[in-house]
């Protein structure tokens, strides 16, 4: 009896407790739709925050057709935040009295943003990968990094993008320019600055789009300076205080490294302090003083590539801020400054190709010790006095020093080991310059039809100089041909000055057609002043120029543009097709001190074609395809006929009668991406075919090793590529597949000793992965495969087929009192490399961490790095004229302890965990009275 009258008690409190808990608040109802078309948006975020404090009270994401529910919502004032990305986010204020169950608030369209850089939340297990328009959208949690990792990290797990040995990013194929944070961009054109600072732990989403410039949408027409941006939503939560972290840590080999970073978020306001210090090859910041002094001096004309990347020890300091005073006024910016001591250590085989079956091996060893500083500031003013009008103006400033120190020894044998002949070099140099530049840009719009009248004005100045000493001793067993010696002291100086002014009128013809009209004029004068001295008789002094090795120029460039172009939109696509015409003039002057060496006038006219067209299947699938002609002219250094002789196994003389180039470029891409399935495809393909390519021709002279170098023109260079990338969820959703697969194509004509050499490259590449995820382990297994196909049209016995394969994979487990334990392997080998240049290497790092005090805010990690001590770095590179091996040196294996630190400060003392919730992000939102319910 007792029993049953437990369980009837027991069934009466479990069928109670709907009653109870409705009764504890109401149901809320809604659609998300499409403003104009009706059409429901799936997987839409849905927020519901306290008008209060912001913080967030519950979030849902729409379902297939765009409906929602949020459960349970007591009586009170909140707003509405619904978003999805490609649209503007909506904010509806909302008064709940208790009163009205269910509240239903119908449908609510959301506008289509023209390059909307907004979040898209996902409720439970989101996508991997979303399209919507162009841009692509990575969940950042789809991809586990450990702790204390950076954007960088993250940046290499996701399919289709690719991190450098330098910190350059690619995302299928193109260059990423800059990074943006929530839409606003962080440290300006220096992307390394976020993927190597950035903590991951900070970012939620990654949108990957080939953003339009400033003026192009302005003008709604490409002006052809399109790039590649990388948009980073914050998590949830971060944009209502102050949050960052701190991480340090000290290991063997005396290994250090220690960083801080500090952001303060509030609505659209952004605030970031950052900086660190350490020797393990993570410098924050882009090193502007190697690109200032590139090719002013070197050792022997600098003809090595080098010596790699070898090890850097660094340290970075910056403030990058972005201030919105009102709707028509926001100021934002950066300033920073790095310091680096990189000292590399290279070894270079290469294999120049010469008729006849012929051939010679070209080896070096190399060490290179460069130290440099660099501070820069950026800022970006963007005013809006009326709805019509638009000004920006950017300002920019950089200076550099740098100190380089470069010694080693070459030598060059015949295909039987004979010596051709054998040297050494010393070089030393100091350098210091300043790049200043401004931009102006102006846009009206004079009717609501679309007419608009938009300008721009962009000057520069920039002065360098780079001095030091020069020493070589070249000895040649073959021939007739006498030693070499240099030892000289010189100096390079560089001065540029520049300016452009850009006009443009766009017209509109009937609906939605369009007319644009531009004119533009530029000038562009440089001077480069070489000067180099060598000892006078019975004299320690570099006191007595010499004119072999002084060459002087000054270049005036002056270059106008006229341009028409049509545009049509329509509701599924938009084409626009445009010509440009570029009369252009040049005067270009080669000198010693008084003497002029020689003087030339260019009068050249261009014509460039353009043809853009986009289709939208539908908000998550399109087809852009794009055509371009571009027409770009030699430049000096290879037009004047005067040698130089800087490097004494190579001397060089432009061709005078150089034609100019003539580029081709095309563009496919189809992006789908199905939401039930949560599967995302993208088709990318690219080709370009150049008339009148610019190859070097190089003769041998004599049995010396010794070669003259000219320039010429050749048709017949046409290359190509094709990429695949593939994401989605396996059936339970805690596995998913990933693939990226591309395959090109090249064909490369140039001279060797006066007969053309067809070089025709093959590439093919497939990575791959699947990954698992649930509360306590996450595993991933990947894997890549990469073939490289040569064929030569002299000298067959050179064509090579080299292979590179590898197979990964990562493991993190969750213990309980919260610990980790994180793991990944990756083995990787090659064949088809030339002998000592082999490679199969097993590379193991693991860590172990604990996370303490409240709410984890410190962890406590070891981690050891090249566990088996395989790591090694072995680069190749194949040309017309030659095939090259690399390899310099790295960081060797190594254990460090570290310590990180997070803190966060929100509204009203809440901590980050307390803004999250289900959905995401606190935000403020318009004020006026909510609608009673």
């Amino acid at each position: 009896m007792k029993l049953g009258r437990y369980l009837l008690w027991l069934f009466f409190i479990l069928f109670s407790l709907p009653a109870f808990a409705q009764q504890g608040g109401v149901d809320i109802t809604g659609t998300v739709v499409e403003d104009g078309s009706n059409e429901p948006i799936e997987q839409a975020t849905v927020r519901l925050l306290n008008v209060k404090d912001s913080t967030m009270v519950g979030g849902v994401a729409s379902s297939r057709n765009g409906n929602f529910t949020l459960k349970g919502i007591k009586a009170g004032s909140y707003l509405l935040h619904v978003s999805f990305v490609g649209f503007d986010p909506l904010y509806q204020p909302i008064r709940i009295t208790g009163k009205t169950n269910p509240v239903k608030l119908g449908k609510l369209a959301l506008s289509d943003g023209a390059i909307q850089l907004g979040e898209a939340v996902v409720i439970g297990k989101a996508p991997e990968v979303v399209v919507r328009n162009d841009t692509v959208e990575y969940n950042a949690d789809s991809y586990k990094t450990t702790e204390g990792a950076v954007l960088e990290d993250l940046l290499k797990k996701m399919p289709g993008v690719e991190v450098d040995s330098e910190g350059k990013i690619t995302v299928n194929g193109k260059e990423v320019k800059k990074v943006l944070i929530d839409g606003k961009e962080f440290f300006s054109d220096d992307p390394k600055v976020a993927s190597k600072n950035l903590p991951s732990k900070m970012v939620e989403k990654v949108q990957v789009l080939d953003r339009l410039s400033d003026m192009a949408r302005m003008t709604g027409f490409d002006d052809g300076d399109e790039e590649t941006v990388i948009n980073l939503t914050v998590k949830p939560g971060m944009k209502q205080g102050w949050f960052g972290n701190a991480f340090a840590g000290y290991g063997s080999e005396d290994r250090y490294e220690g960083n801080f970073m500090v952001n303060r978020f509030i609505n659209n306001d952004q605030f970031t302090l950052m900086g660190g210090i350490n020797n393990t090859n993570n410098m924050g910041f882009s090193d502007i003083a190697s690109n200032m002094f590139s090719g002013m001096g070197g050792r022997r004309g600098g003809r090595s590539g080098g010596a790699g990347n070898g090890i850097t020890t660094s340290g970075n300091v910056g403030l990058n801020f972005s201030k919105e005073f009102n709707s028509k006024m926001t100021l934002g910016g950066n300033v920073r400054y790095s310091h680096s001591d990189n000292e590399a250590n290279s070894k270079i085989n290469r294999t120049n190709i010469l008729p006849n079956d012929s051939s010679t091996i070209y080896n070096e060893i190399n060490n290179k010790n460069t130290k440099s500083d660099n501070v820069g500031a950026d800022f970006r003013m963007e005013w809006k006095p009326d709805s019509a009008t638009q000004i920006i103006f950017q300002p920019s400033f950089s200076y550099s020093n740098s100190h380089n120190r470069e010694f080693g020894s070459f030598n060059t044998l015949t295909n039987l080991g004979d010596t051709v002949n054998l040297g050494e070099s010393d070089y030393v140099s100091d350098g210091e310059g300043y790049n200043l530049n401004a931009r102006l840009e102006f846009s009206r719009k004079l009717n609501d039809e679309g007419r608009v009248f938009s300008g721009s004005l962009t000057g520069g100045l920039s002065d360098s100089y780079n001095k030091g000493l020069n020493y070589s001793n070249t000895e040649y067993f073959m021939g007739k041909d006498q030693d070499e010696l240099i030892d000289q002291q010189f100096r390079y100086d560089n001065k540029g000055f520049n300016y452009r002014v850009y006009l443009s009128w766009v017209e509109p013809i009937r609906h939605n057609n369009f007319i644009q009209a531009t004119y533009s004029i530029s000038q562009n004068k440089q001077e480069s002043l070489k000067n180099s001295y060598v000892r006078g008789e019975d004299s320690e002094d570099y006191n007595v120029l010499d004119t072999a090795y002084s060459k002087s120029y000054r270049n005036n460039f002056i270059n106008q543009q006229a341009s028409l172009a049509f545009k049509a939109v329509r509701e599924k696509y938009d084409y626009t097709i445009g010509m440009n015409l570029e009369p252009s003039h040049s005067v270009s002057e080669n000198f010693v001190g008084d003497t002029t060496l020689s003087k030339l006038t260019r009068n050249v006219v261009n014509l460039s074609p353009m043809i853009r067209f986009n289709y939208r299947f539908d908000k998550r699938t399109n087809l852009r395809i794009n055509y371009r002609g571009r027409t770009s002219q030699p430049s000096m250094t290879q037009l004047q006929p005067v040698a130089d002789i800087s490097d004494p196994l190579n001397t060089i003389t432009g061709n005078p009668d150089l034609k100019p180039t003539y580029s081709n470029n095309f563009s496919a891409r189809y992006q789908k991406f199905i939401p039930e399935k949560q599967t995302a495809l993208m088709l990318m393909l690219n080709a370009n075919y150049v008339v009148n390519d610019i190859v070097t021709k190089s003769i041998y002279v004599g049995e010396s090793g010794k070669k003259m170098t000219t320039y010429e023109n050749v048709n017949g260079n046409y290359n190509g590529n094709f990429r695949v990338m593939f994401n989605t969820p396996l059936k339970n959703r805690k596995f998913s597949v990933n693939s990226m697969t591309m395959a090109s194509f090249a064909n490369v004509n140039g001279f060797i000793n006066e007969e053309k050499n067809t070089n025709k490259n093959y590439s093919a590449m497939e990575r791959a992965g699947i990954d698992f995820r649930s509360d306590y382990i996450d595993l991933g297994v990947n894997g890549n495969f990469r073939y490289s196909g040569t064929k030569n049209s002299l000298q067959n016995q050179n064509d090579q087929n080299i292979y590179n394969y590898g197979v990964g994979g990562t493991t993190t487990i969750y213990l309980p009192l919260d610990f980790k334990i994180e793991s990944d392997i990756t083995w990787s080998a090659n064949s088809g490399y030339a002998a000592g240049y082999q490679q199969k290497e097993v590379l193991w790092n693991a860590s172990a961490s604990k996370s303490f005090l409240k709410g984890n805010q410190a962890t406590l990690r070891f981690k050891i790095y090249d566990i088996l001590q395989q790591r090694s770095n072995i680069s190749q590179s194949v040309t017309a004229d030659y095939t090259q091996y690399s390899e310099y040196n790295t960081l060797s294996s190594y254990f460090m302890v570290h310590f990180i630190y997070r803190f966060s400060i929100f509204k009203g003392g809440a901590s980050a965990s307390d803004m999250r919730g289900p959905g995401g992000r606190g935000h403020g939102g318009p004020g006026g009275p909510p609608p009673r319910f």
